[in-house]
């Protein structure tokens, strides 16, 4: 209800902000397509609070919920850019309103020179094109990250470089997933596929590093598509914060069930899973999401227990590589010899201008990949997402091939 609230208000907000950009862009059938875009967006995430969280609308389902997700990211864009421009505007316009009148007295008249670049009247016409451009670039931007967010996913080759591995595995080949988010927007066809896409590349190992599954109902049949992993080493997983919100018992107990009837997947929680691979002993670590109940504040020292746990029965004579599904656990990993970390959770920032996150700042570690000493981490840009909205940052099957470096 707080989401439904807060988006009203956007929404009020994006009135007077093209109100005052663009005063008769709201008028007449105008302002009825706004005000029937404003309805139809506030009462398909409304829906689900009345029906239920899983309750489908009754027509159109994905196709509304896509349209929601579109008009609400375009009135935010609306709201973010218009409102500067429309507080300078009315700044630019109240100091032409105070500068003083021309006196009395009646006085020759004069050419009027054309207006300076830097005249008032340049910069109210800057202002006002500026404004009225920003409606149409919303709604464009909002558009082509729809397309974006609804094409499919890439599969991705990265070359990872590491110094002194081991011959035996210069060219081992891992399929990375993560941030899968089945639910509303991703169903575990979608999934399917990405599976199918690791067993084609024909890697070694295929790892699921967090955020599995928003939607318990569609557990099953996610479950059945992680089976379908055909990888020499089968596919290790491990934990994201999405698992812990949406039921993690339910989520630990569909894994364990995988691997009791001799499935090819393995959840690793704070625990590590070796296997020989052309005669060289490899382990992989897996750890827990750092996190209680749905805090999001990453706890350094629940990390570092988490390190203590599942690095315990590390040996010198293996290659170590770690999973974890925040990729802050990093200099964790690399501390105590993890070769190769691979993570997610971020989703790249899911908006990216020349190759450059849009939301760097948010995390230490958005998005590719970083280096600590002779250690390497991987951040994808995550296989799905529970917005589908993406620029410069598309989702991606991550098919790594390691090299000695």
């Amino acid at each position: 209800m707080v989401r439904l609230v807060i988006l009203f208000l956007v929404n009020v907000g994006v009135w007077a902000v093209l109100r005052s950009l663009w005063p008769g862009l709201l008028r007449g059938w105008r302002l009825g397509v706004f005000v029937g875009g404003v309805v139809l967006s506030l009462a398909v995430w409304l829906f689900p609070l009345v029906a239920g969280r899983h309750a489908e609308l009754p027509v159109g389902d994905a196709a509304l919920r896509v349209f929601s997700v579109g008009w609400s990211v375009a009135a935010v864009m609306v709201l973010l850019f218009g409102t500067p421009i429309s507080l300078l505007h009315r700044w630019v316009e109240r100091g032409a309103r105070a500068r003083p009148q021309a006196p009395s007295e009646p006085v020759p008249p004069a050419p009027e020179p054309a207006p300076a670049a830097g005249s008032s009247l340049s910069r109210r016409s800057l202002l006002t094109n500026a404004g009225r451009a920003v409606p149409v670039l919303a709604a464009g931007t909002s558009s082509a990250g729809l397309a974006s967010g609804v094409s499919g996913f890439t599969v991705r080759p990265v070359e990872v470089r590491l110094p002194g591995l081991p011959k035996a595995l210069d060219g081992f080949r891992i399929g990375q997933i993560t941030d899968v988010h089945v639910g509303t927007f991703i169903d575990t066809r979608y999934l399917h596929d990405a599976v199918r896409a690791m067993n084609d590349a024909q890697v070694d190992l295929q790892v699921m590093t967090g955020d599995l599954i928003d939607d318990l109902d569609q557990l099953d049949g996610t479950m059945e598509a992680l089976s379908a992993c055909t990888a020499r080493h089968g596919m290790l997983a491990v934990l994201g914060n999405h698992e812990h919100w949406r039921g993690l018992r339910a989520v630990r107990r569909a894994y364990a069930d995988v691997e009791a009837r001799g499935g090819p997947v393995r959840l690793l929680v704070d625990a590590s899973h070796a296997f020989e691979h052309a005669g060289q002993r490899v382990r992989v670590v897996g750890v827990d999401y750092p996190m209680s109940g749905r805090s999001h504040r990453v706890k350094a020292e629940r990390m570092a227990q988490s390190a203590q746990e599942a690095f315990r029965d590390a040996s010198p004579d293996e290659v170590l590589l770690c999973l974890s599904h925040h990729p802050d656990f990093f200099p964790h990993a690399a501390e105590r010899g993890a070769r190769l970390t691979l993570a997610g959770h971020t989703h790249g920032g899911q908006v990216a201008f020349l190759g450059m996150p849009a939301f760097w700042f948010a995390f230490k570690y958005m998005l590719g990949r970083y280096r600590q000493g002779d250690h390497q981490l991987y951040v994808s840009g995550g296989t799905g997402h529970w917005l589908p909205f993406r620029l410069g940052v598309p989702t991606e099957v991550t098919v790594l091939t390691l090299r000695a470096a």
